[in-house]
């Protein structure tokens, strides 16, 4: 084999696993992004169709703040509204 080939296949192989390592912590994010919207009420194909709509992810990670926070309220507060002791 010429010593370019074997160079050209060794940068492919490298690049390769470079891309593939730097793809690992972008599933990552995103399964973490999609269970914390499933927490709220949001599963997938709403969000895929809230980025669809050109919904920023800044805007949807709020969103999905502002529904934590909202749960969290609800569930300390007792039945008639008051907060739990």
């Amino acid at each position: 084999m010429p010593a370019v080939q074997q160079i050209t296949n060794t940068l492919d192989v490298l690049l390769t696993r470079l891309h593939e390592s730097h793809e690992v912590p972008v599933y990552e994010a995103i399964e973490r992004l999609v269970q914390a919207a499933e927490s709220v009420g949001i599963n997938a194909d709403e969000l895929i169709r809230m980025l669809g709509r050109g919904i920023p992810l800044e805007g949807i990670l709020e969103l999905i703040g502002e529904r934590m926070g909202s749960s969290q309220t609800e569930e300390g507060s007792g039945p008639n509204g008051e907060r739990a002791a």
